[in-house]
């Protein structure tokens, strides 16, 4: 990775849109462009937008926060009325980012009280919300904007309005709720796996937990046992059913979220209101997001809630489709405990929801006790699934890359202490050169799909080998179960080897892509 000097950091400064693109350029070293922008900062007052747009990266933000000559000279610029307005701005913004202590407080207000620059003002009122205290509370509740002096002031004016009530809802002392039990059955959306509902279906009715409207991606359930749903492994979420508006606007919005949710979160929790929330927008709206969702706000505050995008409890979120808008909120306080056994993750790695739906697709084919290997197994999700679902002798695991065995060990050991589960086994090889002492019952395999992991010349070569391989890999009556998006290739290949026979195959979803799940056997 390239690591740019100072001079070369200020020559790309210079461009158009220059702190934006050095923050975004992969080739670059982030580390060293943060230390040498940082010290260009605290020694010339030069690259405050570049660190703004730095401090939008945690593992960043937290190096800049120990830094105390960078923390001085942020600290300096807010104070100093000799710097230029937009360097305040920028520093404000950092402070807010950086810093929790009283004392950077009482250097807000006391800038606040005497900055003349209305662009300012927001980022001064937005960083007095994030470093937080009592001081900080006191001086937003009494702060009222100056009204405007012409038209030319108006639009800062309705920007210092806005991060005034940002200010004051992150500024707020957050009672954390806890969750007791819902006052009666609810309708509950799931989501799920494209095509794959009648696999969680299943899994529900093992739960005593009756479905109904059942669709390709989602079903509903009627229940007052909420923490019950969760002994299901197939679906992504879970969303209360407010209703159906009949236009996808703000004030339709809110004369159904109104009624329903601060009510609703008042009989299901302890402790007073009011309640933190956030908006979500699926689909196309009219107008602009931002526009609906501050309007929305507008409506919904003071009613028992509070919106809170960075600190949240429920989620109010509106799917726009033709014809109107369907209505939901998403229950944020009962933790979703299914997959604790994933710490760590790679690029391309399977939704546990999605593993654990194509499992149960399978089932029929599965057996109890059984030997099961995966030949691309990246973080393990597929195998961790797999154990899960019933109890299995031994699971192994293989992959090329020492990076997905890594993380794959690392989620093998929370799997055993949270789970207690049988440790899985992992192993840094190439499947095509790997040596089966004893074939296994079951060989289960996200495939890379050629275009985010691989391509499709590699793809095909590998499948090809897998499939030549799968004799010796299994046992006599051995299933294999292989997910990829490149179907076509797999079937084809399949289908030029007279000894494998597919027993079952269907479509899902995967991130916007489409792949395929097969179940085959070796004859």
């Amino acid at each position: 990775m390239k690591k740019l000097k100072r001079e070369e950091i200020k020559r790309e400064l210079e461009k158009p849109n220059g702190s934006a693109l050095l923050a975004v350029d992969p080739s670059i070293d982030k580390l060293s462009l943060l230390a040498e922008t940082s010290a260009m900062f605290a020694e010339e007052g030069v690259g405050s937008s570049l660190l703004v747009r730095l401090a939008k990266s945690r593992a960043l933000l937290l190096k800049m926060s120990v830094d105390p000559k960078l923390m001085a000279a942020i600290r300096a610029s807010v104070g100093d009325d000799g710097t230029f307005p937009k360097l305040r701005r920028n520093a404000a913004r950092l402070l807010g980012s950086l810093s929790r202590s009283p004392e950077d407080a009482d250097l807000l207000i006391e800038r606040l009280e005497k900055e003349e620059t209305r662009f300012v003002r927001p980022s001064l009122l937005l960083a007095l919300g994030s470093v937080g205290g009592e001081r900080a509370e006191a001086a937003l509740a009494a702060y009222v904007p100056a009204e405007p002096a012409n038209e030319t002031e108006k639009k800062h004016f309705e920007e210092e309005i806005e991060a005034l009530k940002q200010a004051r809802a992150a500024c707020m002392k957050h009672e954390k709720h806890a969750f007791t039990r819902l006052d009666k059955p609810y309708e509950i959306e799931l989501a799920a796996p494209d095509r794959l509902t009648m696999q969680l279906s299943q899994e529900l009715g093992r739960l005593g937990i009756e479905a109904y409207d059942i669709r390709r991606s989602s079903l509903k359930v009627r229940t007052a046992d909420y923490p019950a749903l969760f002994g299901a492994r197939c679906f992504t979420e879970a969303l209360f059913v407010v209703g159906t508006a009949k236009k996808a606007t703000p004030e339709a919005a809110a004369e159904l979220f109104g009624p329903f949710a601060a009510p609703f979160m008042a009989k299901v929790h302890e402790g007073e209101p009011p309640f933190r929330y956030r908006i979500e927008i699926e689909g196309d709206i009219p107008g602009e997001r931002t526009a609906f969702k501050k309007t929305l706000r507008d409506l919904l505050d003071g009613k028992g809630l509070v919106n809170a995008p960075s600190d949240y409890e429920c989620e109010l979120r509106i799917v726009s489709a033709e014809g109107g808008a369907r209505l939901y909120l998403k229950l944020l306080t009962v933790k979703d405990e299914r997959f604790l056994y994933r710490k760590e993750t790679i690029p391309a790695s399977m939704n546990p929801s999605t593993a654990a739906a194509v499992l149960r697709f399978a089932g029929d084919h599965l057996k109890v006790n059984a030997r099961v290997i995966d030949p691309c197994c990246g973080s393990g999700t597929l195998l961790f699934e797999r154990g899960l679902m019933s109890p299995c002798e031994s699971l192994t695991g293989v992959d090329i890359a020492h990076k997905a065995i890594d993380a794959a060990r690392t989620n093998a050991e929370a799997a055993v202490r949270h789970y207690n589960m049988k440790q899985a086994k992992f192993i840094v090889n190439d499947i095509l050169r790997f040596e089966v002492k004893r074939p296994y019952d079951e060989l289960i395999c996200n495939l890379p799909f050629g275009n985010r992991v691989g391509t499709h010349s590699g793809c095909e070569k590998l499948y090809a080998g897998l499939l030549d391989k799968l004799p010796t890999l299994l046992k006599k009556d051995g299933v294999a179960l292989l997910y990829t998006m490149e179907f076509t290739l797999l079937k084809k290949l399949i289908r030029e080897r007279k000894y494998l026979e597919i027993l079952s195959q269907e479509r899902t979803e995967a991130g916007g892509l489409t792949p395929m799940v097969f179940i085959i056997k070796v004859n």
